[in-house]
Formats: structure tokens, sequence, C-alpha cells
């Protein structure tokens, strides 16, 4: 595996927020509340990219049709709504900064 690295620690901070390409698909590396995410820049609902998406309390509000999302599970808060979850890369931590093991 090779580590990729995102970011600088120090860079990060709550309501951090950037758009990085990854295997042809593009995920958003976030902030919130102390803990990093990274998660898909797409709603599973229809699709829709997430890096306009409102975060409160936790809660991930795709703009394009209103579906929330529980950043911390990746579930959606109302199943009825959306039965899918969304998509997350792990991340890893060396020395200052932050990135992905890449195969």
């Amino acid at each position: 595996m090779a580590f990729v690295a995102l970011e600088k620690l120090h860079e990060l901070h709550d309501g951090y927020r950037r758009v990085f390409k990854v295997g042809g698909r593009e995920w958003i590396l976030m902030q919130e509340e102390g803990r990093h995410y990274c998660i898909a820049n797409q709603c599973p609902h229809l699709q829709a990219p997430l890096t306009q998406a409102s975060l409160v309390n936790h809660i991930l509000r795709c703009p394009t049709h209103g579906i929330e999302f529980d950043l911390r599970s990746g579930m959606p808060v109302n199943p009825a709504s959306c039965r899918h979850a969304l998509s997350f890369l792990p991340l890893v931590y060396e020395a200052n900064q932050i990135g992905l093991d890449i195969c």
C-alpha cells in the first residue's frame, strides 16, 4: 500500500471541506467536531454532488433533494426517503498529514 497525503493536520478545523479525486471518483475530506471524514461527493439518493451540502449537528443535507444523512454513521435520517448510506474511505494518519492508503 502507498500513502497518499491529502492535507496537513494543522490545516484542518471544524467546517473544513475539500474535494479530492481518487480512483476516478470525487471525495470530500471534512472535519466536524474534531472528527475527520472522507465521503463520496455523490448523494446515494440520486448521485447529486454533496460539495455544497449543509452540515448541522452531524446531519449532512443534500442540496439537491434535501435528503439528510447522519455523518457519523452515513445512514439516512429518514430511511423511507433513501435506503442507501453515504460512502466513506478510511483515513490514515502519517506524521503531520492525513491521507489514504492506496493499493
